[in-house]
C-alpha cells in the first residue's frame, strides 16, 4: 500500500538527500580548479575556462529538465535516484590523470565534467521541486530547509575536507600522488552515492499533493517565458546570480589563499572548514527561527549584511595568517548559511504565484530556472578566477608569489565578494513577497481550487 503521510522521519530522509548536491558541489569547487592546475599542469586560464563551460553545458540542460519534470507521466523520484547514482560515478572520473596533448586533456575534463553536472542536475531540480509537491506549508518548507541547512553543515565539511584527507591517506599508503587523487574523489562519489538511495528510498512510497490546475503542457520556450515574466524573478534572478558569482570564486580561491597569501600548509583547510560548518551547525537553527517568526528575507538580508561589511574589515587589515582566514570563513560563512537556509523556499514562492497567475503546475520549470541561474553565476566566478590570477601574474611553479599576486589573491576572497553581495542584498530587498503574500496567495489558490476561477485578490494583482 502506498503511503500517504510525509512523516518526520520520512522528512529527515529527504533532507539528507541534500549530502548528494553538497558533497559534490562543495568538493568541485574547491579541489577541481586547483587539480587542473597544480595536478594535471593546465594554466590557470585553461583551467578556468574547462571548468566553466562543462558549468555552462550543463546550464542549458536545466530548463530542459525542469520541463520534463513537469511532465504528468514522468517519475521524478526515478530521476533523481539515477541521478544521484551517476553524480558519484562521473565525479570520480573527474579526477582521473589521462596522458596525452593539451586539447585532448581539455576535451577530456569538458566531456566529463559536463557529464557529472548533466547528471547532478538531474538529482538536483526533482530533489529541490518535489518538496512543494510534499508539502504546500509556508513554515513547513521553512523548517525542512533549515534542517537540510543544518545537515548540509557537516556535508560541506565533509566536501571540503575529505578529499584532502583522503588524498593524504592513500599518499601515505605509497599510492602515486596522480592516483591518490583519483581514490579520493572516487571515496566522495561513493558517500554520494550512498545518501542518494537514502533519499529515494525515503519518499518512494509518499504521495505527492495533487493540485487542481490546468495539467496541458505548453511548449518549452513558452513555458520559460512565462516563468521569467513572473516579475518577483527580476530581482530574484540577480539576488541568486550575484550573490553564488561571488561564493563560486571564493570557494576556487580558498587553496590558493591558504598556501599563497597565506603560507599555510594546504592542510589548514580542515580547520577553515570547521569555521564553516560550525557557522551552519549555530546559524541555520538562529536563521530558521527568524525565518519562522519574522520572515525569509529580513534573515537574508541581515546575514548578507554582516558578511559584506564584516569582508571589507578584513581586506583592510590583511588576510596573511591563519587566524585572519579563520575570521574571513566565518564571514564567508554567514552568508552562505542564509543563502542555502533559504534560497529554494523563494523558488516555492514562485510556483505559487506561477500557479495563481497562468493556472499552471510547472514545479520543475520554475526550480530548474535558478538552477540555470546559479551554474551560470558559479561557471563565471571559476572563470574570473582563472583570468584575475593570470592578469595578478600568479605563477604555479614558482615557490614564492609577487606580491600583486597575493594582493589578487585576497581581493577574491574580500572586495570581489563584498560587491557581488551588495548588488544581491538590494535585488532581495526590492523582491515583493513575503510570508503575508504567500499566505494570500495560498488562500487564493485554494479557493480556484475548489470552485471560484475568477477569484483575484488586489495584493497579488499588484505584484504581478
Amino acid at each position: 500500500m502506498k503511503t500517504k503521510q510525509f512523516t518526520k522521519m520520512r522528512q529527515l530522509g529527504y533532507e539528507a538527500g541534500i549530502t548528494v548536491e553538497s558533497v559534490v558541489y562543495n568538493a568541485f569547487y574547491i579541489y577541481f580548479l586547483i587539480f587542473l592546475n597544480t595536478v594535471v599542469g593546465l594554466n590557470p586560464v585553461l583551467c578556468g575556462t574547462i571548468s566553466m563551460l562543462s558549468v555552462c553545458v550543463d546550464a542549458i540542460t536545466d530548463p530542459l529538465l525542469g520541463y520534463i519534470c513537469d511532465k504528468p507521466n514522468v517519475d521524478v523520484k526515478k530521476l533523481m535516484l539515477w541521478g544521484g547514482l551517476l553524480t558519484g560515478i562521473l565525479y570520480g572520473c573527474c579526477y582521473i590523470v589521462v596522458p596525452g596533448s593539451v586539447a585532448f586533456k581539455a576535451a577530456y575534463y569538458i566531456i566529463v565534467s559536463s557529464l557529472m553536472w548533466c547528471a547532478y542536475t538531474t538529482f538536483c531540480i526533482p530533489y529541490y521541486s518535489c518538496c512543494a509537491s510534499l508539502t504546500d506549508d509556508y513554515d513547513e518548507q521553512t523548517k525542512i530547509r533549515g534542517i537540510s541547512s543544518t545537515i548540509n553543515a557537516f556535508v560541506i565539511y565533509v566536501g571540503c575536507v575529505f578529499p584532502v584527507l583522503f588524498i593524504t591517506l592513500f599518499a601515505t599508503a605509497g599510492v602515486e600522488i596522480t592516483k591518490a587523487w583519483t581514490l579520493a574523489a572516487f571515496c566522495i562519489g561513493v558517500i554520494s552515492i550512498v545518501f542518494g538511495l537514502i533519499n529515494y528510498f525515503s519518499i518512494k512510497d509518499v504521495e505527492f499533493i495533487e493540485k487542481a490546475v490546468v495539467e496541458e503542457q505548453e511548449g518549452l520556450f513558452k513555458t520559460y517565458k512565462d516563468v521569467i515574466k513572473l516579475k518577483p524573478m527580476r530581482f530574484f534572478i540577480p539576488w541568486v546570480f550575484f550573490y553564488l558569482f561571488g561564493s563560486a570564486m571564493v570557494s576556487a580561491n580558498t587553496n590558493y589563499l591558504i598556501i599563497y597569501a597565506i603560507g599555510a600548509d594546504p592542510d589548514s583547510i580542515t580547520y577553515t572548514a570547521m569555521m564553516t560548518l560550525l557557522c551552519f551547525l549555530i546559524g541555520s537553527p538562529i536563521l530558521t527561527v527568524i525565518g519562522h517568526k519574522v520572515d525569509r528575507k529580513p534573515a537574508v538580508m541581515t546575514a548578507f549584511g554582516i558578511t559584506a561589511i564584516g569582508v571589507i574589515i578584513c581586506r583592510i587589515i590583511g588576510v596573511t595568517t591563519l587566524p585572519m582566514m579563520f575570521v574571513l570563513t566565518l564571514l564567508n560563512g554567514i552568508a552562505c548559511v542564509g543563502f542555502w537556509c533559504f534560497f529554494y523556499d523563494f523558488a516555492y514562492d514562485m510556483i505559487e504565484l506561477d500557479e495563481y497567475k497562468n493556472r499552471k503546475s510547472r514545479a520543475g520549470a520554475i526550480t530548474s530556472f535558478p538552477q540555470l541561474v546559479q551554474k551560470f553565476g558559479n561557471a563565471i566566478g571559476l572563470q574570473a578566477v582563472g583570468i584575475i590570477l593570470a592578469m595578478v601574474g600568479f605563477d604555479a611553479a614558482a615557490e614564492v608569489q609577487s606580491a600583486s599576486a597575493i594582493s589578487g589573491i585576497q581581493n577574491i576572497s574580500t572586495i570581489f565578494l563584498a560587491i557581488c553581495i551588495g548588488i544581491s542584498l538590494y535585488c532581495l530587498w526590492r523582491y515583493p513577497i513575503n510570508k503575508k503574500v504567500y499566505q494570500k496567495l495560498q488562500a487564493a489558490n485554494e479557493r480556484r481550487r475548489n470552485g471560484e476561477e475568477d477569484y483575484c485578490d488586489p495584493e497579488i494583482d499588484a505584484i504581478l
